[in-house]
């Protein structure tokens, strides 16, 4: 059977100092742990009220590695034409840049890794609802892999559809298009498309992205 703490018996007669001292002795640690938590707590509230939120996002998926000063070049571009969907006054647009080379067949075990890797993060953005629009540079593989686009009228493909010439928009229509610097990646493979909507969520989810596609070929 397990013994009961004896309690701490307080000597008689202490002085208000004494008091203090005693009670820092015992309790120092659960204030430790509370100012810890508070500057944790204070942390996270700052970074979500000084993080610029995003009016929408792009998800760049191509076969070779984007630098990030194609990924920021691209950026600029598309912001300098992107709404102020959320109303904060400044825009802001994401780019999600995922390597991902669907058509290669020798892949040695680190490029397998970097491949389950990159397609986990293509399947998050789907799952989190974070691009509606896509700039692909194999949009049939894309299609064919991931029944994720939308014709350009926004409308729904029958399912399994892999017509996606009728789903997609050539970069270089693009008014913007040679203002975007690109070193690895080929501005002539490259395609934008939509990603499909099916249900009110995704309707809300991808509100800036449908604004900033009527002003991509406007």
């Amino acid at each position: 059977m397990a013994k009961r703490p004896i309690p701490r018996e307080m000597p008689e007669n202490m002085t208000p100092q004494q008091r203090r001292d005693n009670w820092w002795r015992y309790h120092w640690i659960y204030v430790l742990c509370g100012v810890l938590a508070v500057i944790i707590l204070c942390g996270v509230a700052w970074e979500r009220l000084t993080k610029a939120q995003n009016d929408c996002s792009v998800a760049l998926v191509t076969r070779y590695a984007a630098t990030p000063d194609e990924i920021a070049s691209l950026r600029a571009a598309l912001e300098k034409i992107a709404p102020d969907c959320n109303g904060d006054g400044e825009v802001h647009v994401a780019v999600n840049a995922i390597q991902i080379d669907y058509t290669s067949t020798a892949m040695d075990d680190a490029a397998i890794q970097v491949m389950t890797t990159n397609l986990d993060k293509l399947n998050a953005d789907f799952y989190t609802r974070q691009s509606g629009i896509f700039l692909l540079d194999d949009p049939e593989s894309f299609q064919t892999n991931h029944d994720a686009l939308s014709y350009l009228d926004g409308s729904t493909p029958p399912e399994g559809s892999t017509d996606w010439e009728n789903m997609t928009v050539p970069f270089a229509n693009w008014s913007g298009a040679a203002e975007v610097e690109w070193t690895n990646c080929l501005p002539d493979t490259l395609f934008f498309a939509r990603r499909m909507i099916l249900t009110e969520a995704d309707e809300a989810a991808f509100s800036g992205a449908q604004a900033l596609w009527a002003v991509l070929f406007s």
